[in-house]
């Protein structure tokens, strides 16, 4: 009588340990309800997006949302899943109609049944804003092969953003940004305008559109030039100068605000001396060595060359080859 006491109590306990030790979850085949009260929000929507919202069934097992989209072709998809009870859909087409539908799914991947749908088409609220920080670069290196305009500016940030639209004239810079002056659109943030001619001064403006054809107000005006090379005067071709403080001539280039001479010891490289200075409204410009700066030894082979600058700052349009002069 005790021996089977014994077994069935080692039976109870075994039972009890078995099922201390399974998961409860493991056999979970129902579904949660589906989410209810699937509504959009119309002042968090519009512009390419619709926000939507929804209310949890009240399951407490329920461990992630679905949602589900009809973009106009009569049948839904899976999009996106969550565990918030609201979602932003966005770069939505202005011409379509959509549909969504939203589930629910516990923590055993049973999935609840459709939520209500609701149906929208989106709005296009607001024009995109103006580029922002547009600047301009034009260059003209045939060393580099390169004779351009460069255009960069900011991304703009609009949920609906479509494309850039580049509009260029070579007459004045007022222009009217239109069909006959649009040289380009484009999605990217730069533009090299290749089509340029040594001298002419070119100008720009960007307009930014939608996705519903919706544009902005278009940045201000930018110019500049892709410079003609100065020419070195002299000392050059190696000639023997009076001085170990030569004074260096050139000729000026139109449109060119400014000019850079570098003295250095060899063709490449070795700088020695440089200074930035204006330039001067005849066709030569000129300065001579200062005896503050490093001396030039006698006899002695020296190179120079001078940069051009249709602005204001440290980007060279221009330059020319290194030409030698000799000290006595």
């Amino acid at each position: 009588m005790t021996k089977r006491y014994l077994v069935l109590l080692l039976s109870m306990m075994l039972g009890l340990f078995m099922w201390s030790c399974s998961d409860p979850e493991e056999d979970d085949t129902t579904p949660p309800e589906a989410p209810s009260s699937l509504t959009f929000d119309a002042n968090l929507s519009g512009d390419g997006q619709i926000y939507m919202t929804w209310e949890a069934p009240a399951d407490d097992d329920v461990f992630s949302y679905h949602i589900y989209r009809d973009a106009g072709t009569g049948s839904f998809n899976e999009i996106t899943t969550t565990t918030d009870l609201y979602y932003l859909d966005s770069g939505l087409d202005y011409t379509i109609e959509y549909s969504y539908k939203v589930t629910a799914k516990d923590d055993s991947e049973n999935e609840s049944p459709f939520s209500n749908s609701i149906s929208l088409i989106p709005v296009n609220l607001y024009s995109p804003a103006t580029p922002a920080n547009l600047e301009i670069t034009a260059h003209n290196i045939p060393a580099e092969y390169r004779t351009d305009v460069e255009l960069t500016w900011d991304a703009n940030t609009e949920n609906d953003f479509s494309h850039y639209k580049i509009y260029r004239s070579s007459l004045s810079p007022l222009f009217v940004p239109d069909a006959a002056s649009q040289i380009d659109s484009i999605t990217a943030v730069f533009y090299l305008d290749e089509d340029v001619v040594v001298g002419t001064t070119y100008h720009y403006k960007i307009v930014a559109f939608d996705l519903g054809g919706k544009f902005s107000d278009p940045t201000n005006v930018l110019s500049d030039t892709p410079l003609a090379e100065p020419t070195l005067i002299s000392p050059i071709g190696n000639e023997i100068t009076t001085s170990t403080t030569p004074t260096f001539r050139w000729t000026n280039v139109d449109n060119a605000i400014k000019y850079k001479i570098i003295v250095r010891t060899s063709a490449i490289a070795g700088d020695i001396w440089e200074l930035e200075l204006a330039a001067e409204s005849g066709t030569e410009n000129s300065v001579t060595y200062p005896t503050s700066a490093t001396a030039l030894n006698a006899n002695q082979q020296y190179f120079w060359f001078i940069s051009a600058y249709s602005q204001d700052n440290d980007e060279i349009n221009s330059y020319t080859a290194a030409d030698a002069f000799r000290t006595p």
